[in-house]
């Protein structure tokens, strides 16, 4: 595809093309899914620092003094300050210039913010921590999704992602699975090692345990991954602007807003789950800290890992099929699961009911991330999809984890009181955005089908 199409002819004069598709050199197979297999990891740890909070709840309330609705904007609004407000001009760069350096950077910035939270002794400063990760996390999904399109060829590429969002589930359930182990081995550091760990909280422990193993990545990321060349298009240099993206937009707008818009709602239910889950075991179903953790860690993690993977290769058939609304369908199939399952978790009258029913929940949940890299790159260009998938990124910031996190502690802080009240909170979260983004995405896969004709076409007549 050519960086002639109108999309941006504003902007820049057309680059070389090349001379047709059967020119495209793709990278060595082994190599490629090597990159995933880090990518992957990097994913996990993004997540994993991201979320481990969540289990953390009543040592930090403790001990700094904070009500949930502080809680839920240290998990939310504090990320997703910078995290939004970096995701597009980050996302410009990676399709400017290397990507690679700028994955290893943001790894090591993010790890060593986490590390950096157990430093904290006020709101304040923890606040201020946690946008220290959200500016590091920035860049991740960006420079991932764009190396994946330059790595895979079209047919190969959805089972890539599909892959690559495994690192979702890995994350999710490492943050609830080994912050559960991290708090039991915390209280040994402590008692066993005083000289070591006996001025210490249990909590800054976990923080620092979990910020290790991404300053290790990032060095092997440094030592072993290399620049891919892009595919389909000459790269040149271009003047910055943002003129080309949304000019992409007004011609494809509904396409483009049900599919942000359906998978945003999807995403508050899913930082809805993140976030305050492991309260409502704590607190409803009497369950200690630890024992919540492991167990949403070790149920959560064999399934949402088999969701991840299998959601990009149903994708991947249902396109093979002629369906090419196939990520709509993915999504929907997700917002239906959140409506049912998501609602049936958060009003279960015990705990093994509640636990059942967010097993079958977690058969879906990440079919809806594995549906924006696939959808993305189904309606995109390759020159703008670190721009559209950084304005995703923005919109599940701003939106998504700020209201999934910050309107159950503040229903909890203001209308349900009780301990029980977090239940009725996270159900109306997800009967109300599981319902709508069902009806979003459905209603909006003409339109996506016909987003996909037309970015076809382009790439046909400029092989």
């Amino acid at each position: 595809m050519s960086q002639s199409d109108d999309h941006i002819s504003e902007t820049a004069p057309p680059p070389k093309l090349r001379a047709g598709a059967s020119d495209i050199s793709w990278p060595n197979r082994r190599y490629a899914w090597y990159v995933v297999a880090l990518l992957t990891l990097a994913y996990a740890l993004a997540i994993l620092d991201r979320v481990s909070i969540a289990l953390l709840i009543e040592p930090l309330e403790a001990s700094l003094h904070i009500t949930d609705t502080q809680f839920g904007l240290l998990q939310g609004l504090a990320f997703s300050l910078f995290y939004s407000v970096l995701g597009l001009p980050i996302g410009l760069l990676c399709d400017r210039t290397k990507r690679t350096p700028i994955l290893t950077a943001a790894l090591a910035l993010w790890s060593l913010a986490t590390m950096g939270c157990s430093l904290a002794t006020t709101f304040e400063e923890l606040f201020f921590a946690r946008i220290l990760v959200g500016v590091g996390e920035a860049a991740l999904v960006p420079a991932a999704a764009s190396l994946i399109a330059d790595l895979f060829p079209p047919s190969t590429r959805p089972k890539a992602y599909g892959v690559f969002v495994t690192g979702s589930s890995l994350g999710t359930a490492a943050a609830f699975l080994f912050s559960g182990l991290f708090l039991h081995l915390s209280h040994g550091l402590i008692n066993d090692i005083p000289h070591l760990a006996s001025n210490f909280q249990s909590w800054q422990l976990v923080f620092i345990m979990c910020g290790m193993p991404g300053v290790a990545l990032s060095l092997i990321m440094l030592l072993t991954m290399r620049e891919p060349k892009r595919q389909g298009v000459e790269t040149t240099k271009t003047e910055f602007s943002f003129k080309p993206i949304f000019k992409l937009f007004s011609k494809q707008p509904v396409a483009f807003a049900t599919l942000i818009g359906g998978t945003v709602l999807n995403l508050v239910c899913v930082y809805a789950i993140i976030g305050w889950l492991p309260a409502m075991f704590i607190r409803v179903h009497n369950w200690e800290a630890s024992t919540a953790g492991q167990i949403l860690g070790l149920v959560g993690l064999p399934i949402s890992l088999f969701a991840a993977a299998n959601s990009g290769w149903v994708i991947s058939w249902l396109n093979s099929k002629g369906r090419t609304d196939a990520p709509m369908l993915a999504a929907a199939a997700c917002g239906i699961s959140m409506l049912i399952f998501g609602t049936a978790t958060s009003l279960a009258p015990t705990g093994l009911l509640a636990i059942i029913a967010y097993a079958l929940n977690a058969l879906f949940v990440n079919w809806n991330i594995s549906a924006v890299y696939s959808g993305v790159s189904q309606i995109s260009p390759n020159q703008l999809r670190g721009q559209v998938m950084a304005l995703h990124t923005i919109a599940s910031s701003l939106i998504a984890m700020t209201a999934g996190n910050f309107f159950v502690g503040f229903l909890t802080d203001t209308f349900f009181t009780s301990p029980e009240g977090i239940s009725y909170a996270l159900a109306i979260v997800f009967f109300t955005c599981g319902t709508g983004s069902a009806i979003l995405l459905t209603l909006g896969r003409h339109a996506f089908a016909k987003a996909v004709a037309a970015n076809e076409e382009k790439v046909t007549s400029n092989d």
